[in-house]
């Protein structure tokens, strides 16, 4: 049995040591940095909407698309968001650039179905999953254990999320979901529902249940995580603390699956390191999140929070995430310490995004602040979001699915 109460509280107790005053950051940018910057992100957007033509596409086909797309990508990477030359070549790693390319034609196979926002949204699981690869000193690759792991979001994730469907439903499919996860075969009552029942059969094939009894407890507890979080969105009056524990045990346990279904064997250290990393996730996507939670009356600890404290509760997750990170050094592959500044600075930028996509929602003193460590303005950044969000989606898809077998495409754009 994993001993996830201990886990969450000792990352409760790291939260609550957190210091909420402003944190110093690594970079900050002047009014001319940041024009610049917007500049650089423009010339980016346009040769990617060159690149969405049939008739550019028809081009690619001919010559390997990865000459002509990486260097470009590269320097947006450097020039807009200052990522340094040795992050780059983790980002741009043969490596990392053809796991993505392989998940996206699996999930193709596996489900013509679904679109390519469904699969961006598992990819994103499989990058965190490919990041404990390469802290591990394993290869970096999708195996039937990544593949499923990620390809459960889909599904489970949107079912679960959805308003639409009722409680009593969600119920039902999670005490399902639960069975199957625990060995119990029992007939699909549905499409989905066979899909998932599926990419369970993977994890089985790869890791054995008597083999690799704490890769299935993982899963256990992420299933109970996932059941508890449903309280989370019944409107119901529940306190801080329990949201808080909630919130953590769903972060936690989700990545600490992503290791076992990696390693099939952990340290405890490695345990509670991954948990935590898990924890720092989900109060990311949380702040993420804020206007749809708030809407759909889902609670979390910033979608009913005064704005004055909202500031506070950010600066306490930038000051919980940094130590959290410094725990991770407990994985000893090759360049871990590299890899461990990447996500610090990847998650930063992106949690003051997010900050900045939602100014309602924080004081003005704040968001002024916090904008100059922003490589682009709030109101840049609100702009592009606001135009380029099916344009993602259908660059990922037409550059990956027209040039195969003629190199590798990264499909991590968020132009």
């Amino acid at each position: 049995m994993l001993p996830i109460p201990s886990y969450i509280n000792h990352f409760i107790k790291i939260w609550e040591n957190s210091s909420d005053s402003f944190p110093v950051f690594e970079i900050s940018y002047l009014e001319k940095e940041q024009l610049f910057r917007e500049g650089q992100f423009n010339m980016f957007q346009q040769k990617m909407s060159a690149l969405k033509s049939t008739k550019n596409v028809e081009q690619l086909k001919r010559v390997n698309p990865g000459n002509v797309f990486f260097p470009t990508f590269k320097a947006f990477l450097k020039s807009v968001f200052d990522f340094r030359q040795e992050q780059l070549e983790i980002i741009l790693s043969e490596a990392f650039k053809e796991v993505s390319k392989d998940f996206f034609y699996k999930a193709r196979s596996f489900d013509p179905q679904l679109s390519p926002a469904n699969i961006y949204q598992a990819m994103r699981n499989v990058w965190i999953m490919n990041g404990i690869q390469q802290m591990m000193n394993v290869q970096v690759e999708i195996t039937p254990s990544v593949f499923g792991y990620s390809m459960i979001y889909p599904y489970s994730d949107n079912l679960l999320d959805s308003p639409e469907i009722s409680s009593e439903e969600k119920q039902l499919f999670s005490e399902r979901f639960n069975r199957r996860l625990h060995g119990l075969c029992e007939p699909p009552l549905d499409f989905a529902e066979e899909r998932l029942f599926k990419l369970v059969e993977m994890f089985e094939q790869q890791f054995p249940r008597s083999l690799f009894p704490n890769v299935y407890d993982s899963l256990y507890a992420i299933q109970q995580a996932q059941t508890d979080s449903l309280t989370l969105m019944q409107g119901s009056d529940i306190s801080t603390e329990r949201v808080r524990h909630i919130t953590f045990e769903k972060g936690g346990t989700s990545v600490l699956a992503d290791g076992y279904l990696v390693a099939g064997n952990l340290t405890p250290k490695q345990e509670q390191a991954l948990f935590g990393y898990g924890v720092y996730l989900q109060l990311l996507d949380d702040i993420q999140d804020i206007k749809e939670d708030a809407d759909a009356a889902t609670q979390t600890l910033f979608s009913f929070v005064e704005n004055k404290e909202l500031d506070k509760l950010v600066n306490r997750t930038v000051h919980f995430g940094r130590t959290v990170l410094q725990e991770m050094q407990c994985f000893e592959g090759r360049d871990v310490a590299k890899f461990l500044k990447l996500m610090n600075r990847s998650i930063e930028v992106m949690l003051i995004e997010a900050v900045g996509m939602s100014p309602e929602y924080y004081s003005g003193n704040y968001l002024n602040r916090l904008e100059k460590h922003s490589p682009l303005h709030f109101s840049f950044v609100r702009e592009k979001r606001s135009q380029s969000q099916s344009q993602r989606f259908a660059l990922f898809k037409k550059i990956v699915e027209q040039t195969a077998g003629k190199g590798s495409v990264n499909v991590t754009l968020s132009a």
